[in-house]
């Protein structure tokens, strides 16, 4: 991290996409460079992307309005939590004048000029904010602008193994990280907890890691001896989930960029034994949709639909009924991998 008088900069390398991030604020510096160290990088070339994160003392203090002929893409909220039932988010998206406006009402704004690739977010008295929150708006900004460079992202967990990705798509309760851990802890290596990033290049999509915390419930926690016991300082608590970090666990490296080969759709029976059940292309089309991010503007919507298409086509996709067998799943999923790479060969 540079600091000079007023800000801290953040110099990041993203699959060879060069961002700088800079911010008036310690607290967002802090958060911001441990979520996302492992794109931390020394120098970059002429021409970056640029996103400036600033905090306010005020919402009054954003120097950014929503106009009245503004129109607006998006309005929605978080979880409704605790004991005063308090939303955890609120946004509403506008775009006027060629600029995506992200309104988060009382936490701030964030602004997506993709003409110039930059992203301007503001944030009311971030030293108020848990670190998760911070992040949220980094992310907003950062994959907003990387889509327009044509790199996506999707609400999955990924792994990688011996060259072949897998993809596990899953709304809360599916079992999505449970699974994910069940591989991971059997020799797949980590890419993803919730965003792994893909890319269309020579019409094959390529899948690369986006490694952040991993949440657990408790739920989760209890299926795996590692986690039901760790040390204090591996699992940490969380709101509303607790969380750790890959390497603390499961140490080894990182997995490498691949091709994704087989998407999984976890979905708990009540059954002894996991089974999975054959997807169609129409079918798994239809259902990766709700898993992918929000797109605003046409032309990137068209791109990434594309790139969608071509993850269906080039992948064997099935429903995972996921039984009581957790700890079992391997055996399950990397003869799936096994198939495909002797198909390959052949």
């Amino acid at each position: 991290m540079l600091t000079t008088a007023t800000r801290k900069e953040l110099l990041l390398s993203i699959h060879g996409i060069e961002m700088k991030f800079t911010t008036n604020s310690s607290e967002l510096a802090n958060s911001v460079e441990a979520a996302l160290h492992h794109f931390q990088c020394d120098a970059l070339a002429d021409g970056p992307m640029l996103m400036e994160c600033d905090a306010v003392e005020r919402r009054d203090d954003v120097p950014v309005w929503v106009s009245r002929s503004a129109k607006l893409l998006y309005s929605g909220s978080g979880l409704v939590t605790g004991p005063d039932r308090r939303t955890t988010w609120l946004c509403d998206i506008y775009w006027e004048y060629g600029l995506l406006i992200a309104d988060f009402h009382e936490e701030g704004m964030v602004v997506i000029d993709g003409a110039s690739q930059s992203a301007q977010a503001y944030l009311v008295r971030p030293e108020a904010m848990t670190p998760d929150t911070h992040v949220s708006f980094v992310h907003f900004a950062m994959t907003e602008l990387l889509k327009r460079r044509g790199l996506y992202t999707i609400h999955a967990t990924a792994l990688e193994y011996r060259g072949q990705g897998v993809l596990i798509p899953g709304f809360s309760g599916r079992g999505k990280t449970t699974s994910f851990l069940s591989l991971l802890r059997s020799g797949y290596r980590y890419l993803s907890d919730d965003h792994p990033f893909f890319r269309l290049s020579d019409g094959r999509i390529e899948m690369f890691p986006y490694p952040l915390k991993i949440n657990v419930t408790d739920q989760t926690v209890a299926f795996f001896p590692e986690l039901s016991a760790p040390s204090p300082s591996v699992l940490h608590a969380g709101f509303p989930k607790r969380y750790f970090y890959a390497e603390d666990v499961y140490p080894g490296p990182l997995g490498q960029p691949c091709e994704p080969v087989v998407i999984l759709f976890p979905e708990v029976v009540d059954s002894p034994n996991s089974f999975l059940e054959p997807l169609s292309k129409k079918q798994v089309l239809e259902m990766i949709l709700p898993h992918s991010l929000l797109v605003y503007e046409a032309e990137v919507a068209r791109r990434e639909f594309q790139a969608l298409v071509r993850l269906v086509e080039q992948t064997d996709s099935y429903r995972l009924h996921f039984g009581r067998d957790v700890l079992d799943l391997p055996w399950l999923v990397t003869p799936l991998l096994q198939k495909r790479r002797a198909r390959r060969e052949n």
